[in-house]
């Protein structure tokens, strides 16, 4: 049988041109070139024009979100988690102004770990509750592959990752780094694609989002093993990099320095007598008599390496004078300055007490001086 297309002799049984491939009329069907034309051109099927959607498309884009959604929730979230911690902030400040005495390490404890709880709240909410605040006012959720919610951890990963790696890099170098990680994990992004959850409309059908997460791609295992590999790298190197900003940094040995810091000590009884009498007349000491340390007082005695005292009953400054002989031969130099002591108020329930002494010196060198004595004394007592 001969092909009306191309002229190919094929055999009777064929239904099909061997050689074009173009459906053969049935054999004792009397077509003639033209209607054989027409009904090859019917058989083959019409491509979809590109600019219309297949249904599967339909299904996806009714199912995923835009990007300018996402990006929406993003941002809501981010502020959240901003607020959070600032409120925390000025809670602690108001605590331990209101807690005055009490132990502040176990207060600064619990704001942190409020504080950590706060940063992970709109993750813990995609986990536990409908959604963060951003997904729930753009009408997103988090789902897994089987369309249910995802756990805590991973939820607590996913919100690690997006607001660490993903957001960072995108933040560091904005168009590059945002090309490569959609080039890599598509739209979904990486924490996402790492996780294996997936944002999705929030009234959107159960059946269709099964569906569209069914022909969503993921990555694989190598790009997911580098990720893991490189994440360990930059966790490495942020431990590092912390633990050399925060180690304590040692200064040279200096046996002025060390005398000065026992002295300081050693004034805080006097400071505790002029506290106690501010609190309960309510003004500081005219003299050093009036907190039993001048000569008519009933002690008459500094505190050992101290030979001077005086109080200005204006500001309150506690002026200490050095004795002589303080520190042995290499002290020596310390003899005749002073230690000064300047008192912070503070007002609360309509009652002002001392809050803190700053403590400092005018003729002491500041390297000879431990960091809590190196405030500038300006209001010196006579």
């Amino acid at each position: 049988m001969q092909c009306t297309q191309c002229n190919w002799q094929n055999p009777a049984s064929y239904t099909h041109c061997f050689s074009c491939n173009a459906p053969l009329a049935a054999a004792g069907e009397g077509i003639g070139p033209r209607t054989a034309g027409a009904a090859t051109a019917k058989a083959r099927p019409r491509p979809q024009s590109p600019s219309v959607p297949s249904p599967a498309q339909h299904a996806q884009a009714a199912v995923f979100p835009s990007m300018l959604a996402r990006l929406g929730a993003t941002l809501i979230d981010g502020l959240a988690m901003a607020a959070v911690p600032a409120a925390l902030l000025t809670a602690w400040a108001l605590a331990s102004s209101a807690l005055d005495g009490a132990p502040p390490g176990p207060l600064l404890a619990a704001a942190l770990a409020l504080g950590a709880l706060g940063l992970l709240l709109p993750g813990l909410m995609d986990a536990l509750g409908a959604g963060s605040f951003g997904k729930r006012v753009l009408g997103l959720r988090v789902v897994t592959r089987t369309g249910e919610r995802p756990g805590v951890a991973r939820s607590a990963l996913r919100h690690f990752l997006k607001y660490s790696l993903t957001l960072g890099l995108t933040l560091a170098v904005p168009f590059l780094l945002h090309r490569l990680l959609t080039a890599l994990f598509g739209e979904r992004g990486l924490h996402s694609s790492m996780t294996g959850t997936f944002v999705v409309a929030r009234d959107a059908d159960d059946a269709a989002i099964r569906e569209a997460i069914a022909n969503a791609p993921g990555p694989g295992w190598f790009l997911k093993g580098l990720v893991v590999l490189g994440g360990l790298a930059v966790l490495g190197l942020a431990v590092v990099v912390t633990l050399v900003l925060w180690s304590p940094r040692s200064e040279p040995a200096n046996p002025l320095r060390d005398t000065v810091r026992q002295l300081d000590g050693a004034a805080r009884v006097v400071l505790q007598l002029v506290e106690n009498h501010y609190r309960s007349t309510g003004k500081f000491p005219p003299s050093a008599a009036a907190i039993g340390l001048g000569p008519s007082g009933p002690t008459e005695r500094l505190p050992a390496g101290f030979q001077a005292l005086s109080i200005d009953p204006a500001s309150g400054v506690v002026r200490l004078t050095i004795a002589e002989g303080v520190g042995g031969t290499e002290g020596a130099a310390l003899a005749g300055k002073h230690l000064v002591y300047t008192p912070l108020l503070r007002t609360r329930k309509q009652q002002t007490d001392i809050r803190q002494w700053q403590c400092g010196s005018d003729d002491i060198a500041r390297s000879d001086r431990p960091f809590q004595c190196r405030h500038a004394s300006t209001r010196a007592a006579p």
